[in-house]
Parts: C-alpha cells; structure tokens; sequence
C-alpha cells in the first residue's frame, strides 16, 4: 500500500481554492451588514450560493456539520416541524434563497451570537468565532493566507480524500490508454456502465457490458472506517457470482482485476486479504504493470 503520488495534482488542489479565497477577501466587509450578508449567503453570483454557505460557516468555525444542527434547532423550535432526518447544506442553502424568515434568524445569529433568538439556545464554544462586528476579525479575513488556510483544512473544494478516489480511476484509464497507444490499438473499454450480470456499475468494462473479458475495479482509501469492511464484503458478493458465472460459460471466462491502495487499508488488513482473496489480480500505483501483463495475456491482439 501507498499514498497516491502525484505532486501536480496536489498542487491543483490545493491552488483550486485560490478564486474563492479572492472572492472572501473581496467581499468580507458586507459580513457584518444585515442586507449585505443575506444577500452573500442566497444569491447565485461569481460562485454558487452553497458554495459561498460553505466557506462562510468554515470561516465563523461554525461547520457544515453543526450548521444542520441549528436549523434542526430552527426547524423544531420555530417552525414547530416534526422530522425524522435532517437538512443536508444544499438544502439549507436553497431554503436560504426561499424562506425569508429562516434567512432572518440565520443572519441575525450569524452576526450576533448570543445576543440572537437563536444564539441563546447555542453553546458559546459553537460561536467562538462569530466576530463579524470586530474590525481585527474582519481584518484577518482580508488576509489571503488565512483565509486560503481555512478554506484548504475545511475542504472546502471536495474532500481531498474524494478526489483522490477519482483520480485514482484516471490514472488507470490514463494506463489503458498507454497500452492502446504502444501496445495494442485493438483495445476497446467502457467506464462506470451497470454490468446486469452483478447488478451494478463497474468501473472499467473491457472490451464491453456486452462482451465481458475482463473487469476492472478501484478502491483508494486514506483512513480507516466501516465503509472498509463493506467494501470487502460487496466484492466478496460479487466474486462469488462471477465465479459460478464462469462454472457454466468456461469458453467465456470473466476476470476481475482490484485496484487497492491508500495506507487507509494498513489499519484493515482482514478486509485488504479478504479483497485480495476475492480478485483474480490485484494491482495499485506501484504496480501498475500488473495490468499490461493481465491485458497482455487476456485480451486478444487482432
């Protein structure tokens, strides 16, 4: 196992935020205004108005998080709603653009903390950070650094651990497309169609969902968690129904081939060895070759 190396897409990710942190610094001296505020938080304007939801709780240390346990808080005290789930920030950030009343509160509490209809109700520690009426607070977020290094540790352009996950399934079609340039131009696949046979979409189809060689797919993990173990068992799931696939069309074999990798797996070893047990070939960063040889040995040249 291995992090995922690739300096040029770090270096894009962590400069993506660059547009949005201008943007903040251009804007922060509306925050304390009533008018100005509501107006960043529900209009579509240089960016999204979640986006701009986002990166605005991140800076007054509120979370996205503890974001949607204050509207839940609105949303029973206020509204005198009955509900079982809660709003997501899309939802939050739509009801914004909408309901005038719920943006009110939102704001008032945004720029007055305790001294908020909602804000009595709420931990201090929740709104150490809600100085949107202190000069030097404001001040801090005109500084780029600062605010570019809230905005990168919040994630706020995508969970890096996400993007890796999809960037990892391009460097494997980057590969398939090396081979079709250098070693075999008859190489034909498809990406993220549903297969029926497993009842799901797989990552890389080749030659096709209609004419199955060889099936590939990817899991990258950065840390630990139950979605491991879940994981291993909907490959074990799928394996299982490939190989009795395969008892009855020998003529027709199908294989499967798992990308695995992220030093996430180092804390799973029982699911890493179940993965490995339930793949025909396994491969990652380091050993990418792997699938030539696979394709070398699986795929037909003509």
């Amino acid at each position: 196992m291995s992090f995922m190396i690739d300096d040029e897409f770090d270096y894009n990710f962590l400069h993506s935020i660059e547009p949005l942190t201008q943007f903040i610094i251009n804007n922060c001296n509306q925050f304390s205004n009533h008018q100005l505020l509501s107006e960043f938080l529900s209009i579509d304007s240089d960016f999204l108005a979640i986006e701009k939801l986002k990166a605005f709780v991140s800076l007054i240390g509120l979370s996205e998080e503890r974001l949607k346990r204050v509207v839940s808080l609105v949303r029973f005290r206020y509204n005198d709603e009955d509900f079982r789930t809660e709003w997501d920030v899309k939802r939050i950030s739509k009801t914004l653009q909408t309901d005038t009343s719920f943006k009110e509160l939102l704001i008032e509490f945004f720029i007055n903390g305790r001294n908020s209809r909602i804000g009595v109700e709420i931990p201090l520690y929740y709104m150490r950070n809600f100085k949107l009426t202190d000069p030097e607070f404001i001040a801090d977020l005109s500084n780029f650094k600062y605010v570019e290094r809230i905005l990168n540790d919040n994630e706020i352009q995508g969970k890096y651990s996400n993007e890796v996950g999809a960037h990892v399934e391009r460097i494997i079609q980057l590969r398939l497309e090396q081979y079709k340039a250098n070693v075999n131009g008859n190489l034909r696949y498809e990406v993220q169609k549903e297969f029926p046979l497993l009842n799901k979409n797989i990552d890389f189809l080749i030659p096709s969902v209609n004419a199955q060689i060889i099936l590939i797919e990817s899991s990258y993990n950065i840390t630990t968690g139950s979605g491991q173990s879940k994981r291993a068992d909907q490959l074990v799931e799928l394996y299982g129904i490939l190989m009795r696939n395969n008892a009855n069309h020998r003529a027709n074999r199908i294989i499967i081939l798992n990308y695995c990798d992220g030093f996430g797996w180092v804390g799973r070893q029982n699911d890493l060895h179940r993965i490995f047990d339930a793949s025909d070939f396994v491969f990652n960063q380091r050993t990418l070759h792997v699938l030539d040889e696979v394709l070398n040995e699986y795929y037909p040249n003509s």
